[in-house]
C-alpha cells in the first residue's frame, strides 16, 4: 500500500510542469529601467520579473534582488535593470517532471525557474509558491487537517 509521501513523490516524478498551469511570465526587455521592472512586478503581483532578449530568458529579478541590490543601496529608478538582474542557471520545458524542477531549485539555490518552449522562448516562470499551491490543491484534506504547529495535539477531534 502506497503511503502519502510515496504518492507525493510519485506525483512529482510523473507529472509534467505543465500540470501546474503556470501563467505567462511577467517579462520586460533587457533595456528597461529599474522603475519599469518594479512597475511590472507591482502590476502583476508576481514577485519576480523575467528579463528577456528576443523572447529568451536573459536574467531574472526577484523580490530578494530588489531588497538586496536596489532598496538597500538606494538605486535610482532610471538605472538599467540589466545591472541588477540575477543570472539564470538553467531553464526547463513544460514537459519535464516537476521533480526535476524541484531538484534544480535545491541544487542551484533558486526560487524561480524560467520555463521555455522548444525554441527557447520563455513561456512561464515556475516559482516555489506554485509548487506549494499544487500540493495544497492535490492534498487539501491532509493540509487542512494539520494542526497549526506540527507537534500540537488537539484537545478535541476536528478542533471542536
Amino acid at each position: 500500500m502506497a503511503t502519502e509521501p510515496d504518492i507525493v513523490k510519485g506525483t512529482f516524478k510523473t507529472d509534467p510542469i505543465s500540470a501546474l498551469g503556470l501563467p505567462s511570465p511577467v517579462s520586460i526587455g533587457r533595456n528597461a529601467s529599474i522603475g519599469e521592472a518594479l512597475a511590472a512586478v507591482q502590476r502583476q503581483r508576481s514577485g519576480y520579473v523575467l528579463i528577456v532578449e528576443n523572447d529568451r530568458p536573459a536574467g531574472i529579478m526577484s523580490e530578494r534582488d530588489v531588497l538586496m541590490k536596489i532598496v538597500a543601496r538606494d538605486v535610482k529608478y532610471e538605472s538599467s535593470v540589466a545591472d541588477f538582474i540575477s543570472p539564470i542557471p538553467a531553464t526547463l520545458t513544460n514537459s519535464e517532471p516537476i521533480a526535476k524542477a524541484l531538484n534544480l531549485m535545491i541544487e542551484k539555490g533558486v526560487d524561480n525557474i524560467p520555463i521555455v518552449d522548444a525554441g527557447g522562448k520563455a513561456t512561464a516562470v515556475l516559482r516555489t509558491i506554485d509548487v506549494i499551491h499544487f500540493l495544497a490543491e492535490a492534498f487539501p484534506e491532509e493540509l487542512l487537517n494539520l494542526p497549526p504547529e506540527p507537534h500540537q495535539t488537539m484537545p478535541k477531534p476536528e478542533g471542536g
